[in-house]
């Protein structure tokens, strides 16, 4: 009895130390090497009056006026709805598109109770990510991103800006009849992993650029997205989409840049060597594909 007893008071103690812990974080600043002040983790409105944020979320939120016409038909189907914001203090499409996201909301009195706001960093080794990792199993590859969901399932998204209104893209997921969210590719690609697993073979990469090069205008989309799964340490993945997007952009320098980062993180130096010689090709002044190469060069030859 004396065991039980002392097992929940540590786990009330636990509890409770974790749930200090979470308050304290609510809102958290970082500075960063330059100066510059950022949100990290969970945060609040309250954190965006912070002096270093106040003056871009104003201005953007009362600058914005909402089509009136449709805020009414979104007021009547907002019930049982909440909401998930990732976003970037540090993100010029999140310090426009989250303020005017807050006054649509804020025209149809939905409850702040109902929004979960987390702020992701920007650094190299947590890129696009949060301290807690809100953002796991979400696809977050681009801020901002509002996710709507109903009884605790997604219903819909928009990803960094609308694609016809706020209003609009909001009303049409409360109605069931979300357009597809920007860079679809990406939920494409995310799509196979799940369905089929990670593609190696060049015949099955091909097969599935074919599949996906009218979804995909430029190289960034799966750009953005292969580093998002390379930092947080999902390189084979990061490396397939890497592969997709040589062979839909073959004539685009990056592409091999950054496939050739994610081999050589791989620790495949040939094949890293490889790509970076193919930058070479396409920009012969490169100075990043230049040190890489005389980098890589060291590392196959230790390796032979």
């Amino acid at each position: 009895m004396k065991t039980i007893n002392l097992q929940l008071l540590f786990m009330c103690f636990a509890f409770f130390f974790t749930s200090n812990i979470i308050a304290q974080e609510m809102n958290k600043t970082i500075t960063r090497a330059n100066g510059k002040i950022d949100l990290i983790g969970l945060s609040d409105r309250e954190g965006l009056k912070h002096e270093a944020f106040e003056e871009w979320f104003t201005y953007n939120y009362s600058n914005y006026e909402p089509n009136a016409s449709l805020l009414k038909k979104i007021k009547g189907k907002a019930k049982g709805v909440s909401i998930d914001i990732f976003m970037g203090t540090w993100c010029g499409d999140s310090k426009r598109e989250v303020p005017r996201f807050y006054k649509m909301l804020d025209e149809i009195g939905f409850s702040e109770k109902n929004i979960r706001l987390i702020n992701l960093d920007k650094t190299q080794d947590a890129y696009k990510q949060s301290p807690n990792h809100e953002e796991r199993g979400k696809l977050i590859h681009r801020v901002p991103t509002f996710i709507v969901y109903q009884k605790g399932k997604e219903i819909g998204r928009i990803v960094e800006f609308p694609v016809n209104s706020l209003e609009m893209d909001f009303a049409q997921i409360l109605s069931g009849l979300p357009s597809d969210p920007n860079y679809k590719v990406v939920h494409q690609m995310d799509e196979y992993f799940k369905e089929n697993g990670i593609p190696k073979e060049d015949k099955v990469i091909l097969e599935f650029a074919r599949k996906v090069y009218k979804s995909t205008p430029n190289d960034k989309a799966l750009n953005t997205y292969g580093y998002v799964l390379m930092r947080r340490g999902d390189l084979e993945k990061a490396i397939a989409a890497f592969r997709v997007n040589a062979m839909l952009f073959s004539r685009n320098a990056n592409v091999y840049d950054s496939l050739g980062e994610a081999y050589a993180e791989n620790k495949e130096y040939e094949k890293a060597l490889k790509m970076y010689e193919k930058v070479l090709t396409l920009k012969p002044n490169d100075e990043n594909a230049t040190k890489q190469i005389e980098m890589l060069e060291s590392k196959v030859l230790k390796g032979r």
